[in-house]
């Protein structure tokens, strides 16, 4: 196949404006300068937008190139066209390269619009992922020059040799960029085409990743060597700053990747892609926790830690997991994030300030405000993952305890790992955060509950996530907590204390209670497109609980016990019926009109079912 003959344009476009600035050092780039490059870039940029908006729409190019000879590199063949294409795609790259955080990212915003303007060609698209690939390799190769790789030797007639020869001063801030301008155009390519038009890019990608040295990971992040930057403090901060960011990237790009990837529902097992971005989880966690020094860095570990972790969340996700993965995420978060998990539950005081309102990424670290918000944040995710873990492990073996079957002292535990996980945490914890509380052990229950729910209450996207995980535990509707029942005899039994901490019913009550028994609120929630589904599938299996469950959920204490005064003059029942009562007429309402965003009739059902009950309470 040819390239499109529009190629011509493009190259002769580039590299006559970007010419001005071939021989431009990384370090010379002054305010004028760099005010002529943004002005010749933004030219650049809109030439490109625009002749991709003619050409989908069958218009032809405005503005014939005078002479073509005036392009740096003739475009007669499609051999010629490639190197043309590996000519100006090195021109961007090396603006990649420059100090100056504007035009690394205006030449950025280039490689993704001469992206979309190639897709339409089938050989041109590939031409230009297979060059972009490659000036990324080439680029890390570079980086790694202090460890002597010796990588990627082309011939030096190649179009790619050119490319390594305009990447010979590529760092890790050029990789960083590279990783940044895949993962854009994979956004790109999500919003605006089929899947048909995703796999020639994932498979481009694939071979990327599949050929990368990645065994060198540690080495990159610890940097040169002490001997090699010693005394020269700056160089040092510098090239830190440097390779935290490409790891950053790096973490984005392979969340976005796999979050991306089409795996058939038939198939078995990951494909190679898959397998390699799990196989980088371990190193990667590991990386997370060397010491940084400057507040920069530490806010960019910070923000390094929530990549990673929800990298883990994000494949423990998959439809298709793998047996293995929990207990391997398991070890990995016991051994790097422990710190998290350890964290206090009972006693913290959550107030506006420790909830997100934007990234908690961008504020000071100095502020201990602003500190204890990245920590709960973290802790959230910590948590969260070690749950889903332990869980999803527990549900792929189809475990289901019970109280004669599993203690902790079982010969039977071994087959219920997922369980054993999760108790052993929880007794620690409770333990932890409730033994000098001299609180009966019903309200000690309660208590737990409220505070590991007000933990995630102001974080929604995995709010609902985390209570649709909780019901993978057994429940036992018929077990009534004993106000003077021994801890002892509950603390080592594998059924029981998940089964009281984490009892669905009382979760619903403590939900409703602190979103202050309104409807508007769980309205919000079921019509948002981010939570949207998750809430619905929360109230319906919680509906159906309760409903099967009637008296224990009438006969809540809730606030009779003390555990908040949300509602002095009714009780929690009362409360809760008056909340979901408005919310089916509100829900009703709004489906006559046309105005719901989905199917509300199994929840309209459930409610309505919800409903009876409750008069006949009443009665």
């Amino acid at each position: 196949m040819s390239h499109r003959p529009e190629c011509r344009h493009l190259c002769r476009l580039i590299s006559e404006t970007l010419h001005p600035f071939s021989g431009l050092a990384s370090d010379s780039v002054t305010e004028e300068i760099e005010k002529d490059l943004l002005i010749a870039l933004s030219q650049v940029f809109r030439e490109v937008k625009q002749w991709t908006h003619q050409l989908d729409s069958d218009e032809e190019l405005l503005g014939e190139p005078a002479n073509d000879k005036q392009c740096l590199v003739a475009t007669n063949s499609n051999s010629n066209n490639y190197r043309c294409l590996a000519n100006f795609i090195g021109d961007l790259m090396r603006l990649l390269a420059l100090n100056s955080q504007y035009s690394q990212h205006v030449a950025g915003n280039i490689l993704v619009a001469v992206s979309e303007f190639f897709l339409p060609s089938d050989s041109g698209w590939d031409d230009f992922m297979h060059l972009l690939c490659v000036s990324l390799e080439i680029a890390i190769c570079n980086s790694l020059r202090y460890l002597e790789v010796r990588y990627l030797d082309y011939d030096s007639s190649t179009p790619e040799s050119l490319l390594k020869t305009k990447l010979k001063s590529a760092n890790w801030s050029v990789v960083a960029a590279i990783f940044r301008v895949l993962r854009n155009i994979q956004k790109y390519l999500k919003q605006e085409c089929d899947d048909k038009t995703m796999i020639p890019y994932l498979d481009s990608v694939s071979s990327l990743m599949l050929n990368l040295p990645w065994d060198v990971l540690r080495e990159i992040y610890f940097g040169r060597s002490t001997e090699a930057l010693k005394g020269n403090d700056d160089l040092r901060k510098a090239e830190q700053r440097e390779i935290t960011m490409f790891f950053g990237n790096l973490v984005q790009f392979l969340s976005s990747s796999f979050e991306h990837s089409i795996v058939p529902e038939d198939r078995v097992g990951y494909s190679p892609f898959i397998c390699r971005i799990i196989n980088l989880v371990t190193k990667l966690t590991a990386l997370c926790h060397i010491e940084l020094q400057s507040p920069e860095h530490v806010r960019i570990s910070h923000y390094f830690r929530h990549k990673v972790l929800m990298l883990m969340v994000k494949l423990c996700s998959n439809i298709n997991i793998e047996k293995t993965m929990p207990v391997t995420f398991i070890h990995l978060i016991h051994k790097y994030f422990e710190n998290l998990l350890s964290q206090p539950i009972c006693g913290v005081k959550f107030d506006r300030t420790g909830f997100m309102e934007g990234s908690p990424f961008c504020t000071s670290i100095s502020d201990p405000e602003k500190q204890t918000m990245l920590n709960s944040h973290l802790q959230r995710l910590a948590i969260f993952l070690f749950l889903k873990c332990s869980l999803s492990f527990a549900s792929m073996k189809k475990e289901s305890p019970d109280e004669a079957q599993f203690t902790h002292n079982s010969e039977n535990c071994s087959t219920s790992t997922g369980f054993i996980e999760l108790h052993e945490w929880l007794k620690v914890r409770f333990l932890a955060d409730i033994l000098a509380n001299d609180e009966p052990y019903f309200k000690r229950c309660f208590r737990f509950s409220l505070s590991f729910l007000q933990l995630f209450m102001h974080e929604d996207d995995i709010l609902f996530e985390m209570l649709l995980q909780l019901f993978h535990l057994p429940f036992y509707p018929d077990r009534q907590i004993i106000k003077n029942e021994s801890l002892a005899k509950v603390e080592n039994n594998l059924v029981f204390l998940a089964s009281d901490l984490f009892n669905p019913v009382h979760l619903f009550h403590l939900f409703l209670s602190e979103i202050l028994y309104d409807h508007q609120v769980l309205l919000d929630y079921l019509i948002s497109k981010d939570t949207g589904s998750s809430c619905a599938e929360y109230l319906l299996r919680s509906l159906r609980i309760i409903c099967n469950a009637w008296s224990l959920f009438v006969d809540f204490p809730g606030s009779e016990q003390g555990l908040g005064q949300l509602c002095p003059k009714r009780t929690s029942f009362m409360a809760a019926k008056d909340c979901l009562i408005s919310l089916r007429t509100s829900i009703n309402s709004l489906n006559k009109k046309n105005l719901f965003p989905y199917n509300p009739q199994v929840l309209l059902r459930r409610l309505m079912r919800f409903e009876e009950l409750c008069i006949l309470v009443m009665k």
